[in-house]
């Protein structure tokens, strides 16, 4: 079964479509499942939880903190890490309150947490195909992971709905959110679909420096 583990709602500053709208393209385009992962903020993810029981969907909660070194992926929580923590404090919070973290999109400048800290800190887990990322930037990642025998995940990171599911994580026998997680703790994740495309990516470039302009210049 698949599940997109990485999309932005428009409780995230950077995303545009409604939780509800995201569940239903998800159960359109046939997943099993989802993850709302909005940066800093978790209300997406838990009208997306409640939403999703009646589609018949898996909606594991999460969102997206941003750490001091880079953003921070959080699976099965119910709160907001704060943002602004070291990479490290930051998994060591995560895992406080129950979840699990692993390390968004490592490779891209400048919300990635680079090769350095990828290696140096205790993940649960690394995303190694982010429908966001360039082909070299996801192969990159995944040298890292299966050097270091790290857990693997994808996800879009659709900010909107025409991107969900160009790339997913894949899992065998899970049927909640506890059995998700511990299926990704023990490795047994498997990511799939693609990169972006030249185009896309040119794209994803000029629709993030206009949220980047409409965002005062602050990082997300």
């Amino acid at each position: 079964m698949r599940l997109d583990l990485h999309i932005h709602s428009a409780h995230s500053r950077d995303g545009t479509a409604s939780p509800g709208d995201i569940v239903r393209r998800c159960r359109q385009l046939g997943l099993a499942g989802l993850a709302i992962t909005d940066h800093n903020a978790i209300k997406g993810s838990l009208e997306a939880q409640a939403l999703g029981r009646a589609e018949g969907l898996l909606v594991v909660t999460g969102s997206e903190g941003s750490s001091s070194d880079g953003h921070v992926l959080a699976y099965g929580v119910r709160e907001v890490i704060p943002r602004g923590l070291s990479a490290a404090e930051t998994v060591d919070r995560i895992r406080a309150v129950g979840g699990i973290a692993v390390a968004a999109h490592p490779v891209r400048f400048p919300s990635g947490i680079g090769l350095e800290i990828a290696e140096r800190v205790s993940f649960d887990g690394l995303e190694v195909l982010n429908g966001g990322n360039s082909a070299r930037a996801n192969r990159c990642a995944l040298k890292i992971a299966e050097r270091m025998g790290m857990p693997q995940t994808g996800g879009s990171d659709a900010h909107r709905l025409r991107e969900i599911g160009r790339s997913y994580t894949s899992f065998e026998h899970v049927f909640t959110e506890d059995q998700v997680l511990d299926s990704m703790r023990k490795g047994l994740s498997r990511p799939g679909g693609r990169s972006r495309t030249d185009v896309e990516g040119v794209i994803y470039s000029v629709e993030m420096l206009v949220e980047w302009l409409r965002g005062g210049m602050n990082r997300l």
